[in-house]
């Protein structure tokens, strides 16, 4: 039983060192693993008036992305209408790594107050989903600019800025 177990021993600590070497190999060449970027956009939510909205995106990303945005939105008349969208998104970025084209799938919820709630097509909070095209101009090593346009429901479309930061 000790011989068996002098044995083993060794090799569960030479495959803990190869996945850490892997892991640390793997870090090294990838040097941006997460993003995180405060969001600003002006966007229509059914026959509301146009509201403008300000959230923050957090994701992990490579060729291709996975996170979370939420927004919160507020019509530019007052007391009219105010949304919370929280939604997951996929991106992928078409024209390489992390920068450049990518197409966005966003799916989540939007949640209404005001007093416009009746026009839109659910009265207090709906499904949200849509999909987002826009454009990653790297600036620098760490930071970039990323504006966008969405469309989708239970909004019409959109248009925003972000600004992050890769870490």
């Amino acid at each position: 039983m000790c011989v068996r177990m002098k044995i083993t021993l060794p090799v569960k600590y030479l495959i803990i060192a190869v996945f850490l070497f892997s892991a640390a190999n793997l870090y090294a060449q990838k040097s941006h693993l997460f993003f995180a970027s405060p969001v600003a956009e002006v966007v229509m939510y059914g026959r509301a008036p146009p509201s403008i909205g300000y959230g923050f995106m957090f994701g992990a990303e490579d060729n291709v992305s996975i996170g979370v945005k939420g927004i919160y939105a507020m019509s530019f008349e007052e007391n009219d209408l105010t949304t919370l969208e929280i939604t997951i998104f996929f991106r992928l970025y078409l024209s390489g790594a992390e920068s450049g084209l990518f197409a966005q799938l966003t799916y989540g919820f939007a949640i209404f107050s005001g007093e416009n709630t009746m026009s839109l097509p659910a009265e207090s909070g709906a499904f949200s989903f849509g999909l987002t095209a826009g454009w990653r101009f790297p600036l620098g090593r760490y930071f970039f600019i990323e504006p966008y346009v969405r469309a989708g429901y239970p909004y019409y479309g959109g248009a925003g800025l972000s600004t992050g930061v890769r870490f």
